[in-house]
């Protein structure tokens, strides 16, 4: 898993151009964000403009009444929209994915 930190030594237009270019290699995946403020979000980079960056970030909804006897409720997500300043991103990395056992299963 890559991860990109900020670091104090770079001036400010060299880091945003820097993390534009990483913005933009990682567009349509999904990342974790890190603002300078210590904010993180999990989300999935859907545009980069020239300062900022778009991204896609998911909400947990709670059913609102759920009758089954099971001990198991449904989850809801929703995916809402959030704009960042791109020199405001302090670390990105990609949320790393492990492939799963060989479809199908062999026995």
């Amino acid at each position: 898993m890559s991860e990109h930190h900020y670091d104090e030594s770079i001036r400010d237009d060299e880091r945003a151009k820097y993390m534009h270019d990483k913005c933009k290699q990682y567009k349509n995946y999904h990342v974790l964000v890190e603002t300078k403020d210590g904010k993180k979000f999990d989300a999935i980079i859907m545009g980069v403009k020239k300062d900022k960056v778009e991204l896609l970030v998911p909400q947990m909804m709670e059913p609102e009444s759920y009758d089954r006897e099971d001990y198991r409720q449904p989850r809801f997500r929703r995916f809402g929209g959030l704009l960042l300043p791109l020199a405001g991103l302090a670390a990105l990395s990609l949320v790393p994915y492990f492939a799963p056992y060989p479809y199908p299963y062999y026995y």
